[in-house]
């Protein structure tokens, strides 16, 4: 059974990666008190979930809304039943906290905009100039985003020019600053979504803090820019760390100022690096795809991926975590 489950898994990830829509797919079974075991197969573009009873199996495909099978007939699950739903597969959900959410640590870059493809081209402006004998340059997006993203500027300048004195390198870090900020009055705008959820968080009663990898001054410019700066009740940018991400120690910092423990929070990051440090800090953390796919941030830890914060899904996850 489990050799088939698996090759319909296959064929449904291949169908699905040629669909520009994400296939959501959801077993019901007859009678949900004989659930007896769940069996997640997790995907890049598909969810699969396999429910095993006494009398078989059954299996529904769809889209979007899931369908309620009784016997031999079907009706679409709506109000109660449907909600009924999202509570058995969300069971064991690797979103489920362990209290009320109380807070929410937030990154800045490509979370709370998409910043990350500004500081992309300030980093392709700045060496072009200054290195023009850097490779790849000009610097592709995928160089930017491998060995720079996520990451704060002492440890990427320190990694690429070791050579270079303490004062050097901050000049290189003010021209990078200098030139992000010269973009981002013409591009920074908030994430799709994000004030509406700032406010049904705020409704009840969830505090937000800043955990960055950026410096204290380009994460006021950035917070200020956006019109977001006094939403939140705590700021930790990069130089009041111990450590940079991918280290927990941003996100332990962040936990500590606002009293909380790691069970009453979620984190929300879209890089590699910030996965991993809000994950070591023992945070469920919403990946947020502005420059990684879900099998690189889901890769990190990530315990759910959307595209902004428009999803479905999340605004679901918000409804069980302040409930």
């Amino acid at each position: 059974l489990i050799h088939d489950i698996c090759a319909v898994h296959r064929n449904l990830g291949e169908m699905a990666g040629r669909c520009s829509s994400l296939l959501r797919l959801v077993l019901v079974v007859v009678q949900p008190a004989a659930l007896s075991a769940w069996v997640a197969l997790p995907s890049p573009s598909a969810h699969l979930a396999v429910s095993r009873v006494a009398g078989g199996s059954r299996l529904s495909v769809h889209p979007k809304a899931p369908t309620l099978l009784r016997g031999s007939g079907r009706r679409a699950v709506h109000g109660q039943q449907r909600r009924w739903m999202a509570s058995v597969v969300s069971e064991g959900s690797a979103m489920a906290l362990g209290s009320k959410l109380k807070g929410v640590l937030w990154d800045m870059d490509g979370t709370l905009s998409d910043s990350e493809a500004i500081h992309f081209k300030a980093y392709q402006a700045v060496f072009a100039e200054s290195f023009p004998d850097f490779e790849p340059n000009p610097m592709t997006k995928k160089h930017y985003a491998d060995n720079m993203q996520g990451r704060t500027k002492t440890d990427v300048l320190l990694g690429l020019f070791p050579h270079y004195s303490d004062e050097e390198r901050a000049k290189v870090a003010a021209a990078l600053e200098a030139e992000y900020e010269v973009l981002s009055k013409a591009e920074l705008k908030p994430l799709k979504g994000l004030l509406r959820l700032m406010d049904r968080l705020d409704r009840d009663g969830v505090r937000h803090a800043i955990v960055t990898n950026a410096p204290k001054s380009e994460m006021m410019y950035s917070l200020n820019l956006l019109g977001v700066k006094d939403r939140f009740s705590h700021l930790v940018p990069s130089e009041e760390c111990a450590a940079g991400k991918p280290d927990p120690a941003p996100y332990l910092e962040g936990l500590r100022r606002m009293g909380l423990d790691a069970s009453e929070a979620i984190a929300v990051e879209d890089s590699p690096a910030g996965v991993r440090s809000a994950t070591a800090a023992g945070l469920k953390t919403v990946g947020v795809m502005t420059t990684k796919s879900r099998d690189e941030l889901m890769g990190c830890g990530a315990s759910m991926c959307v595209r902004d914060y428009e999803d479905e899904e999340l605004w679901e996850r918000v409804a069980e975590w302040t409930g």
